[in-house]
């Protein structure tokens, strides 16, 4: 019976790999950037093929796209933010100053260009974020 369950989920690992499906690490507590970046893509493809006005979770894209950034270790800018989170500007803006009132996205200015600035998960957004995927059973299939 064991190797029979070994044997399914070996065959299921498989399975996820080849659709594209993002599997979590097993070895770790936390996801990795690539993990989050193939659910957006899998996001954008639910959105492409249904279209974008029958799921709308603005605050979810925006907050994955701060946590994939967050675990790159790199900034991102209240446009890109916008564009990767594939939500319209004024949505956008919407949802990143309720975000920020909830402490959960810190926003800094740009010291070379007074008119940008750089978006991130706060400590406490990341904490939330890590403590949710904490929660994701490994290889589960979310978007």
């Amino acid at each position: 019976m064991d190797a029979l369950r070994g044997q399914l989920s070996s065959a299921l690992r498989i399975a996820e790999q080849l659709s594209g499906t993002p599997e979590k690490p097993e070895s770790c507590q936390q996801v990795c950037e690539r993990y989050i970046r193939n659910m957006l893509k899998l996001r954008r493809n639910r959105d492409r093929i249904f279209g974008k006005d029958i799921f709308a979770d603005p605050a979810w894209d925006i907050l994955l796209e701060l946590y994939a950034s967050a675990l790159g270790q790199y900034r991102m800018s209240v446009t890109n933010l916008c564009d990767g989170a594939a939500v319209p500007n004024t949505t956008a803006l919407r949802w990143i100053k309720q975000l920020e009132e909830r402490g959960l996205i810190v926003r800094n200015p740009d010291p070379m260009d007074g008119r940008r600035s750089f978006l991130m998960l706060s400590g406490e957004g990341l904490e939330a974020m890590n403590a949710y995927f904490r929660t994701v059973p490994a290889g589960s299939l979310l978007i």
